[in-house]
């Protein structure tokens, strides 16, 4: 059996990690992580050299690749730019997720013989028995803490929006938020909030909704016409297609809340979201003061669901029947293109998306398509840049440099 000695008396190298969550929290938290590791380290008479410290303020644990820090910190160990023995983090809740902690741990100690360790266990070696055990006590504190707090989290929201209180977050486009205050103790302090519409913003959904029904365009057409708009400020420019398809489907304007409409988690580091079923699902009438007339919102889903049915007809024709009855929780995405989601905008910096033309016969007789990048922001109107790059050009140039890098020609 292969082993590797840990001695914590030795002058180990290492790294810090330090995570904050959030902006609310405290912003002094990640300054409080390295505080209590190097009391840890003083008091248990350590002598270990700091290399570098890592640190990421504002930032979630959710999803890895959201966290620069932890990302930079991870390659510069993988390519050697950072000699080090140990990562040192205050507990493992800001390390990583508990599902992905057992995998990160297992590359970095048997690729690169690198331990995470952590403050609250006094650096404890993990690869010993009583390192595993603690492990999995980590592992079950980890998901049995964030387990009561997601459903405390979502107790207090599902009652707040019954309430007709708004449950949290920012309010829908058309909206702002007004403070309800109450008196406690003999100071006033705020009860709970709620949305009333906001002036300068309910007569672009009002116009919005008028011009979906009126002319039954796309939302690509409809962000376009709000983006060429002239009495529109600039400071709510631009507006995307996929933003215009929310509001468009959103039961709040016509002073509806639908809420927990959907159940999130994460899968292979992406986010992936799955409709809740209809018993789960808060509706709550009469939340707010409507933007639009219910007639209106009913005609404009009419128009929109001709439109899905029209698509979800000619996804159905191209798709396969496999038989395949269990869907995957995160499929990825089949890419007919070689460069899809590599390309960006040199002038606004969205991803250009590829497009092709229908099937024309060339002159040789055959059958072909012709297909190119292009920005998306040029069809929603947000975006100058309206040209269109021939994907089988920049493939060949893009190949052609890979070619030259990886095979260079001998001097």
């Amino acid at each position: 059996m292969l082993k590797r000695i840990f001695n914590p008396l030795l002058v180990y190298r290492v790294v810090v990690y330090l995570r904050m969550s959030s902006d609310q929290q405290n912003p002094r938290s990640p300054d409080q992580q390295l505080e209590e590791i190097n009391r840890r380290l003083k008091a248990n008479g350590y002598n270990w050299t700091t290399v570098k410290v890592y640190r990421d303020e504002g930032v979630s644990g959710r999803l890895i690749r959201g966290r620069k820090d932890f990302q930079q910190m991870l390659r510069d160990i993988k390519s050697g730019a950072v000699v080090v023995d140990l990562i040192l983090v205050d507990t493992i809740e800001r390390f990583g997720r508990v599902e992905e902690l057992p995998t990160i741990r297992k590359q970095l100690f048997e690729r690169h013989g690198v331990l995470v360790l952590t403050a609250d266990s006094n650096f404890a070696d993990p690869n010993t028995p009583q390192g595993k055990a603690l492990g999995m006590v980590e592992a079950m504190r980890a998901t049995e803490d964030g387990r009561i707090k997601a459903h405390n989290v979502l107790r207090g929201k599902r009652d707040a929006a019954q309430q007709k209180h708004w449950p949290g977050g920012p309010p829908p486009f058309g909206y702002m938020l007004k403070s309800i205050l109450a008196l406690v103790n003999g100071r006033e302090e705020v009860a709970h909030r709620v949305i009333i519409p906001d002036p300068a913003t309910r007569w672009i959904i009002e116009l919005l909704f008028e011009t979906a029904e009126r002319e039954s365009w796309g939302t690509t057409r409809l962000a376009k016409f709000l983006n060429r708009h002239p009495d529109i400020p600039s400071i709510f420019k631009p507006f995307h297609a996929s933003a215009i398809g929310y509001w468009l489907d959103n039961k709040i304007y016509c002073g509806e809340l639908v809420w927990a409409q959907n159940a999130t988690g994460i899968v292979d580091d992406t986010r992936v979201v799955e409709r809740n079923a209809e018993e789960d699902i808060i509706h709550v009438p009469d939340f707010c003061e409507p933007l639009v007339p219910r007639a209106r919102w009913e005609i404009v889903q009419a128009l929109r669901q001709v439109r899905r049915e029209r698509q979800a007809l000619a996804r159905r024709r191209k798709a396969e029947n496999n038989g395949k009855q269990i869907a995957p929780l995160a499929p990825g995405l089949a890419l007919t293109y070689l460069l899809s989601g590599l390309l960006f905008c040199g002038v606004c910096g969205l991803r250009l998306t590829a497009s092709s033309s229908g099937a024309y016969t060339a002159k040789d007789g055959s059958q072909r398509r012709y297909a190119a990048y292009i920005c998306p922001g040029s069809l929603s109107g947000h975006c100058t840049n309206t040209t269109r790059v021939p994907e089988e050009w920049i493939r060949q140039v893009v190949i052609g440099k890979l070619r030259a890098r990886l095979f260079p020609s001998p001097e």
